[in-house]
């Protein structure tokens, strides 16, 4: 059994866009927050915990929809194509970011308030079935060198975004202006989230790689089942210890020279070898 490194990789596209969505988030937001809007410290915070909190609701609930989901295109797929709607909502932060720049109102902070909340929600939908797309289409002995594929992905997402901001906004650049226009970092982010996802959903079958995979593991689990119980005793006196893990008993060896038994081997002061499978 060997892991599908470049089946991964796209598996871990959708994580890419959720980690380069959230570095921009955590570093954007504060600024605009703090410089347009001039929040201060302890309204900032708020603003910016509130994505934490509305984590503790939004991720176990869309998580446990998308379990019970049945759709043409998976469990997963569709949750995450229903995320992307969050990149037109975040391109809307930068255009009343810079209105209320122009001409400050209550109302502008209001709807941008009103829009950062929607766009955590819409992020919510998603990040918990994206995160779950991997074990779907994945053996479980190969879980863990996946993991770390989709984790690296998700590093790279953040680089992305860094990169982008480095060469879009050096601090030679941004430094004594009374304003700066996000929307070019905005839309380029936005453009790495459509690719992504785009890519996954062109590259990922989710539907047949879930059931390939539930038929693999069927099959594991039946193979290992008949190594384990060959020959084993079923009578009523039979008896094991250890308890055999097939789940029928098993009459214990008899230290040799003595008459077989079924009485335990601990018994008799001799442990006798151990199961094949225990």
């Amino acid at each position: 059994m060997k892991l599908n490194n470049r089946r991964t990789v796209f598996v871990g596209l959708a994580f890419l866009s959720i980690s380069a969505f959230w570095q921009m988030y955590d570093n954007v937001v504060p600024l605009i927050l703090g410089e347009t809007f001039h929040l201060d410290e302890s309204l900032t915070g708020m603003v910016m915990a509130a994505d934490n909190i509305l984590a503790l609701f939004l991720l176990p609930f869309f998580g446990a929809l998308s379990d019970r989901t049945r759709t043409p295109l998976g469990r997963r797929t569709p949750f995450i194509l229903a995320g992307t709607g969050a990149v037109l909502l975040m391109n809307l932060l930068p255009l009343l970011d810079n209105s209320y720049a122009a001409a400050p109102s209550t109302g502008k902070l209001i709807a941008f308030v009103l829009v950062l909340g929607a766009l955590l929600i819409t992020m919510g939908t998603y990040r918990s079935p994206a995160v779950a797309l991997m074990p779907d289409v994945t053996a479980k002995p190969l879980r863990s060198k996946a993991n770390a594929i989709i984790n690296l992905m998700g590093a790279v997402g953040g680089m992305l975004y860094l990169a982008l901001a480095a060469l879009l906004y050096p601090t030679a650049k941004t430094a004594g202006l009374s304003h700066v226009d996000y929307r070019p970092l905005f839309l380029l982010v936005s453009a790495i989230m459509v690719v992504a996802v785009a890519v996954l959903f062109l590259t990922i079958r989710e539907p047949r790689l879930a059931a390939e995979n539930q038929e693999l593991e069927q099959a594991g689990t039946t193979a290992r089942g008949a190594r384990c119980c060959p020959g084993q005793s079923s009578g009523p006196l039979a008896f094991s210890w250890p308890p055999s893990p097939c789940g029928s008993p098993a009459t214990t060896p008899s230290p040799p020279g003595l008459p077989a038994t079924s009485a335990p081997s601990w018994a008799r002061g001799w442990a006798g070898p151990p199961p094949a499978c225990w």
